[in-house]
Order: C-alpha cells, then sequence, then structure tokens
C-alpha cells in the first residue's frame, strides 16, 4: 500500500471524491492524509466523511491520517444567494457587511476590513486570480472596480496585501468545528493564516478545552507569518507552506525561495512541513499534469519536504485519482535521485546522539547494506529526528500509541506501526522483528538499524542502536 513512496500525500477530500469507492481509490493510489476544509460544507457532512475514511482505512489495514483546516483570521467573502458573480472589466461592484435584499453584492464578514479599506486600495480574491481597486467608501461598504473579466465565487479567499488586520485567532465557526473534532478522530488541526505564536496557543487552549488530542499545523500564508517563522515552527507541531495565499501576500519571485528555507527550518526543527496549493493544478480539468506542474512536486522532494498536498485538484476536479498517482509516481521516482540538502541538528541530549550515530551509519558506511531503520517510540521524536535527515532506507516506527501511529502519517519515509510493548527493561527485540517480518515490514535476511531505549515504555530515553541481521 502507497506505492512504495517515502513522501506523504495529502489529499483534500471534496463532492468529486468523497464515495466510498473513490476514497478507497485514492488510498490505494497513494494518499496518507485527507484534509477536511472546514471552509466548506457543514459540521455533518464533515463528521460523517471523516467517519467514512476511518472505516475504509481500517478495513484495508492502513493507517491514514485526518487533517482539519480551520479558517482563523482568513477573511472569506459570500455571494448573494451563494451565486456567480461575473464582471466584466472596468464594472463596479459592491462589497458589504451584510446582505441588502436581492441586490447582488459581495458580502465580506469581518467589519475591521472596511476600517483598513481605502480609496484606491487594491486587493484580490480566490488566490489573486480577481484584482479589484476602491474607488468609493460608503458607510460598512465600498464599491470597488473589476481590473479584469473575472467571475466571483462564493466562499472565496480575499487577500490584502500590505495590510495588517487585527483579525480574532479563531472564528464562532471554527469552535464549533473543534465540538466536532472532540467527537470524532482527528490527527491533525491546521490554522489559515497563522501569523504569531500567539495564534497557535490560543487554538491549543481551545483544543485542551474540548480534549482534542491532536497535533497542531500552522499554514505560513502571509507576511506577518514569515516575520515570525522560527517562533511559529517553535510553537506548533508541523508547517504548511501555503503557497496559494503566500504568493500574494508576497512578491511572486520571492516565493520558492521561503518555500526552500521553510522546508530546511522545519527539518533542522524536527517538524513535517507540507508543500501545498496548485501542485497539479491543470488536472482539474485535464487527465495529466504539466511538464512545470511535474517539476514543481519533484523540486519540492529535492527541498526535503515531508508532504506534497492536492486542494481542488482532488476535492473538486475531474480527475482525483489520476492526480494523486500522478503525484505518487513523481515522488517515488525522484526520490532517490538527489540527495537533499543535508542539515546539521543541534546535539542537545542523548536521542539527538543516537540519531546522529545513526544517520552516519547510514549515510558514511557503504560496505555495510542497512535495509531499513526500525525505530521503538512513543511519542514519535525519534522517528521524526530520523526522517528529517530524509534517509534512503523507509524508516519503521513501532509504538503501542495509536495516536503516535497516526501523527506519524505526515512524516518523510515513516511507516508506523502498532504493537503492545513488554513492560520493564529493553532486553531484545527478537519478538517485535519476527511481528515486523510476519506482517511483511521486513524480511528474511536484510540487515536492519535498530534504535531503541533502555526501558520499554519511557519516552525521552532513547540511547541505543545495534545493527541485526533478520533471521
Amino acid at each position: 500500500m502507497h506505492t512504495g513512496k517515502k513522501t506523504k500525500i495529502v489529499a483534500t477530500l471534496g463532492p468529486v471524491s468523497d464515495s466510498p469507492e473513490k476514497i478507497h481509490a485514492l488510498i490505494q493510489a497513494g494518499v496518507n492524509i485527507f484534509r477536511f476544509n472546514m471552509k466548506h460544507a457543514d459540521i455533518a457532512w464533515h463528521n460523517e466523511r471523516i467517519l467514512r475514511v476511518q472505516n475504509i482505512a481500517d478495513s484495508l489495514g492502513v493507517s491514514i491520517g485526518i487533517l482539519i483546516d480551520l479558517q482563523g483570521p482568513e477573511i472569506r467573502i459570500e455571494t448573494t444567494n451563494a451565486a456567480d458573480i461575473s464582471l466584466k472589466k472596468g464594472a463596479h461592484i459592491v462589497f458589504a457587511h451584510e446582505f441588502r435584499g436581492t441586490e447582488p453584492l459581495v458580502r465580506i464578514p469581518q467589519q475591521l476590513v472596511f476600517d483598513v479599506l481605502n480609496t484606491g486600495d487594491e486587493f484580490s480574491i480566490d488566490d489573486g486570480f480577481l484584482e479589484f481597486r476602491v474607488i468609493e467608501k460608503q458607510d460598512n461598504a465600498f464599491v470597488a472596480e473589476a481590473l479584469d473579466d473575472c467571475v466571483i465565487k462564493h466562499r472565496k479567499g480575499m487577500n490584502i496585501p500590505g495590510k495588517d488586520i487585527d483579525l480574532p485567532s479563531l472564528i464562532d465557526d471554527d469552535l464549533k468545528k473543534l465540538d466536532m473534532a472532540a467527537k470524532t478522530k482527528v490527527d491533525f488541526v491546521a490554522l489559515s493564516f497563522s501569523r504569531t505564536k500567539e495564534d497557535i496557543e490560543i487554538l491549543r487552549e481551545e483544543m485542551k478545552k474540548r480534549n482534542v488530542n491532536a497535533h497542531v499545523v500552522a499554514k505560513i500564508e502571509s507576511q506577518q507569518a514569515l516575520d515570525h517563522l522560527d517562533d511559529l515552527i517553535e510553537a506548533s507541531d508541523a508547517i504548511m507552506v501555503a503557497r496559494g495565499d503566500l504568493g500574494i501576500e508576497v512578491p511572486i519571485e520571492e516565493l520558492a525561495y521561503w518555500q526552500k528555507l521553510i522546508i530546511t527550518k522545519c527539518r533542522i526543527a524536527r517538524k513535517p512541513v507540507i508543500t501545498a496549493t496548485q501542485m497539479l493544478q491543470s488536472m482539474i480539468d485535464n487527465p495529466r499534469p504539466t511538464r512545470a506542474e511535474a517539476t514543481d512536486v519533484a523540486n519540492a522532494v529535492f527541498d526535503g519536504t515531508d508532504a506534497v498536498m492536492l486542494s481542488g485538484e482532488s476535492a473538486s476536479g475531474r480527475f482525483p485519482v489520476k492526480a494523486v498517482s500522478a503525484m505518487a509516481r513523481i515522488a517515488k521516482f525522484n526520490e532517490d535521485k538527489t540527495s537533499v540538502p543535508h542539515i546539521r541538528i543541534e546535539q542537545d541530549g542523548t536521542t539527538e546522539l543516537v540519531v546522529d550515530a545513526a544517520v552516519a551509519m547510514l549515510e558514511k558506511h557503504q560496505n555495510i547494506t542497512i535495509d531499513a531503520v526500525i525505530v521503538f517510540t512513543e511519542t514519535g521524536h525519534t522517528a521524526r529526528a530520523i526522517s528529517s535527515f530524509r534517509p534512503k532506507v523507509p524508516i519503521i516506527a513501532v509504538t503501542d500509541h495509536q495516536k503516535t501511529v497516526e501523527t506519524l502519517t505526515l512524516s518523510y519515509g515513516v511507516i508506523s506501526v502498532f504493537a503492545e510493548f513488554p513492560s520493564g527493561s529493553f532486553e531484545s527485540a527478537e519478538g517485535m522483528l519476527h511481528q515486523l517480518k510476519k506482517s511483511q515490514h521486513i524480511r528474511e535476511g536484510q540487515t536492519v538499524l535498530i534504535i531503541h531505549g533502555v526501558h520499554w515504555k519511557q519516552p525521552g530515553l532513547t540511547n541505543s542502536l545495534s545493527i541485526v541481521k533478520v533471521a
């Protein structure tokens, strides 16, 4: 399962891909995590589809992560009766805080937007594809001019580059979605337009109130987030390079630079990182990617990303399964064709020392062929530390915590396996190796590098490694 690739695939579930048959096919094509965009559809739809994914994954005997994506301080517009509004270049349209009868207009729920925008200011909608200029301010409204022919669609995002708007970290609808997350299995909670570590702290507090046990993903998609990048990486469990909005908020020529820098910083911090947005955009309508898109996915792999993501391609496109298959093939072919940039990690404990020694064995001792790294872990920390070096061999993370199994679905090259750990001191891995051989994770005759601690169930005490021939 999962096509043998090491790069993880995050696929957004939507109306074209939410049937049991499509979910089954998407998993077989290479999906590791399903993303649920909570800005669309209602709670009942998301709840039912999350349960559907879980049931299908269980029937296939695979671990699939569940990621919910909250709106946070993102601006989402609404159209009258949720209908499309077609405009010619130079046409005028009213943006207001509230709808006014049946008059076609665009509603912006956040009052602060009207306080910040002034006559002459420019803004965009829908990942920057639709551009407007404010030509007249009114009471809780303004008139804008379309700078090109366009179609405004309901619930699209709005960007106002150069303006810092003090929106709340979470909206009321986000809290309702967290209430849902408390009642079902969610592994990752992503926060759109994360700005500072305070946004992440507020989200964690709300999750704690509801006993939502999930990793937090900070979405980097504004200049403010870049200004506080190190703090956001430290405060979060994972990062998403959300290139759609980021490519509007910063000059487009800077985007590749920021992508590479964020990925490197996440690897050094041992935090998983997702590269997202428009990776195979043309496959919304076409059965094959463009050459540029194939190169984009490969370059993200060369950068050292943990995961690549599909949005509209898998949620609303014509070829969701083909998009996943194409992404999986591109990733798998390119993973071993070049070495990702080397990183240096500060050795501030025994775990880091052991990880450094393990990596040296994998990279420098060419006379020893190691077929896999087996990590016995409680929290997944050691597995993520090994993963950050992007080794050429699979990392088999064995844990007795199901949540650790699920959160490791985001880490490059990690195959997470649930097993009941014995109590007491670590005497031998023989019994666990037998189980892994039986489940076909390893084979007789292979040489494996084993990383473990002195006790089975005490996290933070990883201090030993050994090379074993599988009998």
